[in-house]
């Protein structure tokens, strides 16, 4: 089962899968959850899931980046 690719446009995420598309990037998450069950991968700070490791990757530079601009806008 490969997990992970799907579109992160603004208009819909799509599943690896099925091809089901969602418009919020948590649908797709309950969908991949109930429907496939396959592996999440979830943020080591907050929990919040991802299907993708690029994905969580990606997460955890912004969060990365939001703690540095509130560091210097202090």
């Amino acid at each position: 089962m490969k997990l992970g690719y799907f579109s992160l446009s603004p208009k819909k995420k799509e599943c690896s899968e099925c091809h089901e598309k969602f418009h919020e990037y948590e649908d797709l998450i309950n969908h991949v959850k109930m429907k496939h069950h396959g592996p999440l991968l979830r943020c080591h700070n907050c929990g919040q899931e991802f299907v993708k490791e690029s994905d969580r990757y990606h997460h955890l530079q912004e969060e990365k980046a939001k703690k540095l601009d509130f560091r210097r806008h202090r």
